[in-house]
């Protein structure tokens, strides 16, 4: 199974350098974020990235600039969470590493039986379809939430 590289953030990373009397901007966590997914997908030409909006920035930017360094690699997809996991799970038993964008976690019941299935699948088959994959979730703070219905309603 492919591993992501590990990338270690260091406090002092983050804190914006500052001369005598100038101040900085610091960078928001998005870019942080935008950057070590970059890196990775530069290491390692396995890792897709998809979700839904992602080729246009997704939820939040963090994808933003992405579809354009690494064409073919950050792909769309219909605001369905169950096709979404269904689809990462296809990728990373084909030899690919999936960072699937989930914009919500709240979103996360919509998709809850295919999360189950990635969850033992690999246990099940006695380790004949592994699935590593990275699930990006974001919305753990107030007032970022993302509705109580979603996907629930689909014909």
């Amino acid at each position: 199974v492919p591993q992501l590289p590990s990338v270690k953030l260091v406090s002092s990373d983050l804190q914006p350098k500052l001369g005598r009397g100038k101040r900085e901007k610091r960078e928001v966590m998005r870019k942080h974020m935008t950057r070590v997914i970059a890196e990775a997908m530069d290491k390692d030409p396995k890792v897709v990235y998809i979700g839904e909006d992602v080729e246009h920035g997704g939820y939040y930017l963090v994808t933003d600039g992405l579809v354009k360094q690494f064409p073919g690699r950050v792909i769309d997809f219909p605001p369905d969470e169950t096709t979404l996991l269904g689809a990462a799970m296809g990728f990373s038993q084909d030899g690919l590493l999936p960072i699937i964008e989930i914009p919500y976690s709240k979103y996360l019941d919509c998709g809850a039986d295919m999360f189950y299935e990635l969850a033992i699948s690999n246990w099940l088959t006695n380790k004949q379809c592994p699935n590593g994959m990275v699930i990006r979730v974001q919305g753990f703070d107030r007032g970022v939430f993302g509705g109580n219905f979603h996907t629930h309603n689909m014909m």
